[in-house]
């Protein structure tokens, strides 16, 4: 099956590539396909939607049996008047649409749009009558799990429980008659009340009436073991990031040397994906003690820092000591500029409340460290 992940133009292309990294480390035959290119032709046809009021946006519209719309409260920590921009979930499986007949793609695939418009029915995702076009809604993460959460994981809770149910219900309006209008922490609870999705997505689970259903429709056992396994990293992670913030603990990292990548364990096995330059850079400083190393001592460590950084590329060696003699030169900014850029994939992979673990640090002149702990650290 090719799931095909489209990204709305004001969705972030980081957001996106990190929500298709989560995808992309299971394996089985759900194939999660990149498309942000050709998505940045659609027009811009959304519209503003002002709230004046909490008691006007605290409605989550609920399609009942009979297509006809009643409203739901919820609590929001938004600050009002709020102005949202929105699409009617017929122009965003217009735009899945567009991009199906564009690319010629095949009917029994799945289009998954990811934007971070609201919706008319202020849902956090939907799917169209056809069963194949699907709308997750990707901003305002923050205001029911707090600054700290990574948004990747909830919106590919989303993701993965949409194509769920498309394994598990004939038709969307199936899916609506068999929601949870009382939330037991199961994919199928409906949220009415959108701060309960918290429940649902640290528990990750799926009730015995729902998995009786699942069941019934005879899914593949490589299929049913992806899902659950997407489904258990993401509520592992969120579990994780929750008592972290509490307890203060770091996820363990994990180093393969032979592949020249480094891995939160804890976080998913998300990948720290570095360039040949920051990885020798950044190895060098995971090898020192948590005390550091001026950047005049650098030079101490030249051979070291060479070794990494020509293991990782095919450049002449003329090039390779050029390079390094940069980084160690303590009249040029080239050693800053990589630590920069290092820091802020760290604090993409791993977000605020864990940054302080990983980040290089140290004041202008002082010496450079690693805070984390070097028995948290697996070298393979």
């Amino acid at each position: 099956m090719k799931i095909h992940l489209l990204r709305s133009p004001e969705l972030k292309v980081e957001t996106y590539r990190n929500v298709l990294d989560i995808f992309n480390s299971s394996k089985g035959p759900m194939h999660f396909l990149s498309c942000e290119k050709e998505i940045l032709e659609f027009t811009a046809d959304e519209e503003d939607r002002i709230w004046e009021q909490k008691e006007d946006f605290q409605k989550l519209k609920k399609i009942t049996d009979n297509s006809e719309e009643e409203s739901i409260c919820y609590v929001s920590e938004i600050e009002f008047p709020y102005v949202e921009k929105v699409k009617s979930w017929e122009q965003l499986f217009a735009e899945c649409d567009a991009y199906r007949k564009k690319k010629r793609i095949a009917e029994k695939d799945i289009v998954v749009l990811l934007t971070d418009f609201g919706n008319d029915q202020n849902w956090f995702g939907g799917v169209s009558p056809s069963m194949k076009n699907f709308f997750i809604q990707t901003s305002n993460w923050k205001h029911y799990f707090g600054n700290s959460i990574d948004i990747r994981y909830p919106i590919a809770y989303e993701v993965i429980i949409w194509v769920m149910r498309y394994y598990m219900f004939s038709n969307r309006e199936d899916i609506y008659k068999s929601a949870h209008k009382v939330p037991i922490g199961c994919i199928m609870d409906f949220c009415g009340d959108k701060t309960q999705i918290t429940l649902k997505m640290r528990t990750a689970d799926v009730c015995e009436d729902c998995m009786d259903k699942f069941i019934g429709q005879d899914v593949p056992v490589l299929y049913t073991r992806q899902f659950f396994d997407i489904l258990d990293g993401i509520q592992s992670v969120m579990t994780f990031r929750g008592r972290s913030k509490l307890i203060l603990i770091a996820s363990k990292i994990k180093i393969n040397m032979t592949q020249k990548k480094i891995f939160f364990t804890d976080l998913g096995n998300h990948e720290l994906k570095l360039n040949p330059k920051e990885w020798a850079v950044y190895l060098l400083f995971l090898n020192q003690s948590k005390d550091g190393l001026k950047k005049d001592e650098l030079i101490t460590k030249r051979d070291d820092l060479y070794k990494e950084y020509r293991k990782n590329t095919d450049i002449s060696k003329e090039m390779g000591n050029k390079v390094v003699d940069e980084l160690i030169d303590t009249t040029k900014n080239e050693l800053n500029v990589v630590i920069s850029r290092i820091n802020k994939k760290i604090k993409n992979a791993v977000g605020d409340s864990l940054y302080d673990f990983y980040c290089i640090q140290g004041e202008r002149g002082d010496k450079k460290f690693i805070k984390l702990d070097r028995e948290m650290i697996i070298v393979l």
